[in-house]
């Protein structure tokens, strides 16, 4: 994994930190990744670490590449400043998409409390939109602005057919921002016939993060087994919205050995290794056999269903070995 933070132009002190999956051709269906940007909460006075890394981690197990953006905080978090660093940082994730390995097309805002009221900003007013909000226990109304460094507008206001598809949580019991925020940006969702989810967990005060002993800072209070449940129902939602990584190849069937006619690729890897020409004419090609004892468990596949599992060698290689294998006079295996 490459881990690597970049200063932006907006404001000082304005981070993007990027946690990027290596490649392995191992994986070919993980080339191109969804991804998160991540805004920690903190009041627009800090950037919570309790709801920065922890939330990478988690999502880069599920495959994701993640960016935590540390934006904008107290005398520079009037707005629009934080909006203009989340929209930079959602540029440059775009404009570096290949080289990074994400799907420009698949990238989700992701935000708690005051980060959630930056991410649904980013939904709802930003110049470019991400491709949709995962909103925890988020700060939507104007009416919490008398706690913050500067005003904040009302989002629910802002809502349109443009605003992406939102996964949203909070508790009845958050006293600091009340459940009223989100269900009033649900509310504006719906109205908009925006696709969304929501889950209001009955029990839980304020910031919870994944709600697991790792992310309570030792606290009891941080800990609730119910809403740790929001983090397993938003990667199901994600899913739905982005769709999972593909995982409909086919390998390729093997001729059956009282069908074939002759060597090659496509039939047992035992009947090839039983003939010395064949033998011989396989590990010049691919030496790196000779020293693979696990090849003995896959005795009755093909050379071709071997190396779509293993990706030993080139499909070039493959046709070469095939050719020379076909030279070989056939020796039919008794019955």
């Amino acid at each position: 994994m490459k881990i690597m933070t970049i200063e932006l132009r907006t404001n000082p002190g304005v981070t993007l930190t990027a946690y990027l999956l290596d490649y392995s051709a191992e994986m070919p269906n993980l080339k191109v990744r969804p991804a998160l940007l991540i805004s920690p909460g903190g009041g627009y006075q800090i950037c919570s670490d309790r709801e920065a890394e922890p939330i990478a981690m988690a999502f880069l197990a599920e495959g994701y590449q993640a960016f935590i953006l540390r934006y904008s905080l107290n005398e520079n978090a009037a707005f629009p400043k934080p909006l203009r660093d989340a929209e930079e940082a959602l540029e440059l994730i775009r404009k570096n998409a290949e080289e990074w390995g994400v799907d420009r097309d698949r990238i989700a805002a992701c935000g708690f409390s005051a980060g959630g009221h930056l991410s649904a900003a980013l939904g709802t007013m930003g110049r470019l939109r991400p491709n949709a909000l995962i909103l925890g226990y988020p700060a939507i109304l104007d009416s919490i602005s008398d706690i913050l460094p500067s005003p904040i507008p009302s989002l629910d206001e802002l809502v349109d057919s443009s605003t992406p598809p939102a996964f949203l949580f909070a508790t009845t019991e958050d006293s600091m921002v009340p459940v009223e925020h989100t269900l009033r940006f649900a509310a504006a969702l719906n109205r908009a016939k925006v696709p969304f989810e929501l889950h209001i967990f009955q029990k839980g005060e304020h910031g919870l993060s994944l709600a697991k002993p790792l992310t309570s800072s030792g606290y009891r209070f941080c800990v609730d087994a119910q809403v740790e449940k929001w983090f397993s129902l938003c990667v199901a939602w994600l899913k739905s919205v982005f769709g999972d990584f593909k995982a409909d190849t086919v390998i390729s069937g093997r001729i059956p050995t009282e069908q074939a006619a002759e060597y090659s690729v496509d039939i047992s890897i035992k009947v090839c290794f039983d003939n010395p020409v064949c033998k011989q004419i396989i590990l010049e090609s691919l030496p790196i056999w000779m020293n693979m004892p696990i090849l003995k468990a896959f005795t009755e596949d093909s050379l071709r269903q071997i190396n779509e599992y293993n990706g030993l060698c080139t499909e070039a290689t493959l046709v070469e070995i095939d050719q020379k294998l076909k030279k070989v006079p056939y020796k039919a295996v008794p019955k």
